[in-house]
């Protein structure tokens, strides 16, 4: 069986459904509410014209002489109420709910009807031809009957035939501004969605213009900063092939020739090193494409750095390297202990690399808190030292094979600091080079720079 769909896909259609359902509740509410007022009024009307003229002719009929009395009545009629004078009581009134009210409206009008013997009905209408009207008879003193007779129909409710189609004028010009108004509010929404189609299709990047409404420019904005992480995505990945296809080249290929020639006994011992420079290179890299920052398994703490920076120190002097570190015996900090105690086992490990001697200090300033460690080697040329916190940068010229790695050392450094909210600075000093870490005491920049979630989000429209 098909299924029938009430409600429109599209933008348009929406609004335009709701625009009609407004339309139709306020012109509901619209009759409703002023016909019922001019019913009211008009019914009020009537019984004030009827009261007043009662009050004349029982006033008249009193004085006049009673053998003249049958001839003055229907004298009294005005084209509004005709009258007449009878013996005897109408015994066929048909008594509803609009005549009680009539009365009541009647001798509130007139208070000197009050007390005096006032019955009134409404006519039924026949076969709807002959609309209803207000009918009913006074007693006078002598007991005679005045009978009266509006000659204004009562009003009943209906919608009139004019009133219906200035509803449809009304909804189809409310519906047609509304759609073109719908269909222009729509179009950066339809360019929005070709430039999505677009994405990875095209030759350039597409850049949408941050311009009208608010949130068309913020989608916009969002829009252009999608593609530029998308693209810096896509081309760290790049690169990252890249730089792992030509780095992992030598070491296979010293492989190949010592498996392909004669093995000597310091082949194995050589072998074995290519294999852990090979693996050293793939961890560094899936650690930089996983984040490198921990933060899933890491959150925020309060820790003592101060401790941290010298279980860092004491496992390199127990790895055979000269390490030295100096401080205050606390220094607390909100921190990802595991992520900041890779960053700076990186630095460390750089420093004994290239410098020979790695020396760490460690201080608070202002609420900040302070990590150095200092080499004693060439330091880093002055027009590279921007560069080398990128990924796969590396100072030797032409990617030689004289170091090891890929160069995401500093990058993965630099990508925690930032995470932390705090900031990494390389300076060239005499005789060595100094990273400088500065981190927020109270780790509040964080919890801000933390994007990274668990899970998906499901944004339902």
């Amino acid at each position: 069986m098909r299924r029938i769909r009430l409600w429109p896909k599209g933008l348009t259609g929406r609004v335009m459904i709701v625009l009609l359902a407004a339309i139709l509740v306020e012109f509901a509410g619209t009759l409703l509410l002023f016909g019922e007022a001019e019913r009211l009024l008009l019914r009020s009307g009537q019984a004030h014209r009827v009261a007043e003229q009662l009050v004349v002719a029982d006033r008249v009929l009193r004085l006049t002489p009673e053998r003249n009395r049958p001839y003055v009545a229907p004298s009294l009629s005005t084209r509004h109420v005709r009258f007449a004078l009878h013996d005897s009581a109408p015994a066929d009134l048909n008594e509803t709910r609009i005549s009680n009210a009539a009365q009541q409206e009647i001798i509130s009008w007139e208070p000197s009807l009050q007390g005096r013997v006032l019955r009134l009905g409404i006519t039924p209408s026949i076969n709807g031809e002959m609309p209803n009207r207000l009918v009913g008879a006074l007693q006078l003193e002598d007991g005679s009957w005045v009978y009266f007779h509006s000659r204004e129909a009562i009003s009943i409710w209906r919608a009139p035939l004019n009133w219906v189609i200035s509803l449809l004028f009304l909804a189809g010009a409310v519906l047609l501004v509304a759609a073109l108004l719908v269909r222009t509010m729509g179009a950066p929404l339809r360019a929005l969605a070709s430039a999505t189609d677009s994405i990875g299709f095209a030759e350039q990047r597409i850049i949408i213009e941050a311009s009208g409404p608010q949130e068309l420019r913020r989608l916009a904005e969002a829009f252009n900063a999608m593609q530029e992480r998308i693209e810096e995505l896509l081309e760290s990945r790049t690169q990252a092939l890249l730089a792992v296809s030509h780095d992992l080249r030598t070491p296979l290929s010293r492989l190949k020739l010592r498996l392909h020639g004669r093995m000597r006994p310091e082949d194995p011992e050589a072998m074995r090193a290519d294999v852990e420079e090979m693996q050293a290179m793939l961890d560094s890299l899936l650690e930089y494409l996983g984040g490198g920052d921990g933060t899933r398994n890491d959150p925020p703490t309060r820790t003592n750095l101060a401790a941290l920076v010298q279980t860092i120190a004491e496992n390199a002097e127990e790895a055979g390297h000269d390490v030295r570190w100096e401080g205050p015996a606390r220094l607390e900090a909100v921190i990802q202990i595991s992520a900041l105690g890779r960053a700076i086992t990186n630095l460390v490990e750089n420093a004994v690399k290239y410098g020979e001697r790695a020396e760490i200090r460690y201080f608070p300033e202002g609420e900040q808190a302070v990590i150095e460690v200092r080499d004693r080697g060439p330091g880093i040329a002055q027009d590279m030292l921007p560069l080398v916190t990128q990924p796969f940068f590396r100072a030797d010229s032409a990617r030689a094979r004289d170091t090891k790695g890929l160069g995401l050392g500093l990058a993965v450094v630099d990508q925690i600091i930032s995470q932390h909210g705090g900031v990494l600075v390389l300076e060239n000093v005499e005789n060595g080079l100094i990273a400088r870490i500065s981190l927020p005491v109270e780790g509040g920049s964080f919890s801000r720079n933390q994007k990274k979630k668990s899970g998906n989000i499901l944004l339902r429209f």
